[in-house]
């Protein structure tokens, strides 16, 4: 790798100039700009950090959220050699204190006044905190914090515009083994943890990825996700590198925008989909008994199609190729199934496809587990979902599907030039079809945490190779299955090994599932602390709509009747076993979120934290 991200973006903005490059419709003006007038800002915006005083290696951390100003921040800073440290506006104020300090902040980018209001006694006593930048340009209304200095965005880059030679001489000096970004995870437990990530390691994703369709200048991505988070991130850099048009929408906005938009590429999480899923089958369900049976039914008839399609066209995920035997009996299942699945086309899912547009090439899943309900559902429907797999460790992606080989239960082959094994807890190489921890190893690779040489050396070794910590095993076509955490595993007192992030992906397509976590650790059975979605749970107990929470959670049946919901989807998902199934339940009227400290920033729950915090709770379940 021998460029930086600021001199390949110069190349993309020279090659892409008047193409469209930021769509933000939902401001106020909207806005519009092209790669030309997007470098512009770029290069404006870096000379007037320099001006700020700084330097090559300062850091500067960015906290906001998805916006134009959002990117254009990120590239300026780190083609001058500076490194961005970025998170979002919903982080809490102890986790952005403690990331100044500990990054060591020069200056501070914040997104608006809000933000700035409810951070400004921490942001006061940051010893290293210079300036501050207001990208909403409301400092002129803001008084100034202990000497910080806060400038409006759009004052700096009207500055810098008289200065960009400063910004090209400091670009020349920053090199591809320079650290661009510091992320800061979010850690399931544990105080954040710096990952930093150099100009190579972001670029490789680049070059690497290939999702088995062409990208073209002008396509539309449309972004959703958290734009610190370092799947974003490379996502919008992959995006501008092949000429495409960022357009930003949020849930608010997104079932909209995605006809307005008519994306050709969708960076997304599981939880996405699940609530694309959950509103088609709510649809369903509002609809006459017939026509509910019928819907109902062509869709158990499809999957139960594209099942055997899989096997027939050695396509499914399995240790072992089909046999010969197999493919055939699967082939002439295929002939009875598909008259029924192309009705279903007909009558129901071509009109669930224009939910997504009419140029949509496929949608990326990655930051957790797609369940298989999923996968057979939009498979089904013929809606392209690449499920694929990484960390914020290794900038993020190691392994995606492709459309050329689209094997569902996967996420897909590694990346080109990166290795992956499975190896046992002594740390042997297993082979293909057994599960182990995953270990990668890859130009995406971090080369340690930022200041923190124990946790280094806890998860890297010598010669390179990361623990993951996630479990997996490899299908006979090489493509890489994950199974869970290997610290999340669930021993039953039985000694059965449970994953419970596969029984909380089904589960959630109960409608009486709002959140759910698996608890059990060295108990007979399984339990469940649920936060049910409460307009379904009353209309279930037959209690009016506006019921609050409290007396629905108290009503005797409630947790009988969440845990039965939960299991039929078990039992009905067909792929797990009975020790699997949930025996005890506990309902929880508040939900589990980043503020109140038990889920990360990417929405993960924090199982240490809530089975602490429940801990009497949980106990009951058991008594």
């Amino acid at each position: 790798m021998s460029s930086t991200i600021g001199a390949t973006f110069q190349k993309c903005a020279a090659s892409y100039s008047h193409v469209l490059a930021l769509h933000a419709p939902h401001r106020n003006p909207p806005l519009l700009m092209t790669y030309g007038e997007m470098m512009q800002n770029v290069e404006a915006f870096g000379a007037a950090l320099l001006a700020l005083g700084v330097q090559k290696g300062d850091r500067v951390a960015l906290i906001s959220d998805n916006r134009p100003e959002w990117i254009i921040s990120d590239l300026a800073i780190v083609s001058i050699g500076a490194i961005s440290v970025p998170r979002g506006s919903d982080t809490s104020i102890a986790e952005i204190w403690y990331i100044m300090n500990h990054s060591e902040a020069k200056v501070g980018i914040i997104e608006n006044r809000k933000l700035f209001e409810r951070l400004a006694q921490e942001i006061s006593s940051a010893p290293t905190l210079q300036s501050l930048i207001l990208l909403d340009n409301s400092a002129d209304i803001l008084r100034r914090e202990s000497g910080i200095e806060i400038y409006n965005f759009d004052d700096l880059v009207r500055k810098g515009a008289t200065s960009v030679d400063a910004f090209y001489e400091a670009c020349q000096a920053t090199t591809p083994d320079d650290i661009a970004a510091i992320v800061y995870t979010s850690g399931t437990t544990g105080i954040p943890k710096g990952v930093p990530l150099r100009h190579k390691n972001l670029l490789y994703q680049c070059e690497a990825i290939d999702l088995g369709f062409d990208i073209k200048p002008g396509d539309v991505l449309l972004s959703i996700l958290p734009s610190w988070h370092v799947y974003e991130r490379i996502a919008e850099y992959f995006g501008m590198y092949h000429g495409t048009t960022i357009y930003y929408t949020d849930k608010r906005w997104l079932r909209d925008d995605m006809s307005k938009a008519n994306p050709a590429f969708l960076p997304c999480v599981p939880r996405i989909w699940e609530s694309v899923y959950d509103a088609i089958m709510a649809k369903v369900e509002k609809e006459p008994r017939l026509k509910r049976l019928l819907v109902q039914k062509l869709l158990d008839l499809s999957r139960r199609y594209i099942r055997n399609r899989r096997v027939v066209r050695g396509e499914h995920a399995a240790p072992k190729p089909p046999t010969f035997s197999q493919r055939l009996i699967s082939a002439a299942k295929m002939l009875t199934l598909a008259p029924s699945h192309y009705l279903a086309d007909i009558l129901v899912y071509r009109k669930i496809r224009t939910l997504t547009g009419t140029r949509l090439k496929a949608a990326v899943s990655g930051g957790g587990s797609l369940a298989p309900y999923l996968d057979d559902f939009f498979e089904a429907v013929g809606i392209p979902i690449l499920n694929g797999y990484g960390l914020t460790e290794t900038s993020p992606v190691l392994a995606v599907r492709t459309l050329k080989l689209n094997i569902r239960g996967t996420v897909g082959p590694p990346l080109k030039g990166t290795s992956i094994e499975i190896r046992d807890e002594e740390g042997n190489p297993l082979p293909n079809g057994q599960t182990g921890v995953v270990w990668a190893k890859g130009p995406q690779v971090m080369s340690g945490y930022f200041r923190n040489e124990e946790e280094t050396q806890r998860v890297l070794s010598e010669d390179g190779w990361l623990n993951t910590g996630d479990l997996g095993w490899f299908t006979w076509q090489g493509h890489l299955v994950i199974c869970g955490r290997a610290k999340d595993t669930i021993v039953l007192s039985s000694g059965e090994n449970v994953e419970p992030e596969p029984i909380e992906a089904v589960a959630r397509k109960s409608p009486l599932v709002f959140q759910i976590v698996v608890v059990g650790q060295d108990r007979k059975a399984l339990g469940a602390l649920v936060v049910p979605d409460f307009t379904n749970l009353a209309s279930a107990l037959n209690l009016p709509a506006d019921t609050p929470p409290t007396k629905i959670i108290s009503h005797p049946a409630a947790e009988q009747t969440v845990k039965e919901s939960i299991n039929t989807v078990l039992k009905n998902d067909g792929s797990f076993r009975p020790y699997e199934l949930i025996q005890h339940v506990r309902l929880l009227e508040e939900p589990f979120s980043p503020d109140n400290g038990l889920l990360t920033q990417t929405m993960k729950p924090k199982r240490n934290v809530i089975t602490a915090r429940f801990a009497r709770l949980i106990e009951s379940m058991y008594d």
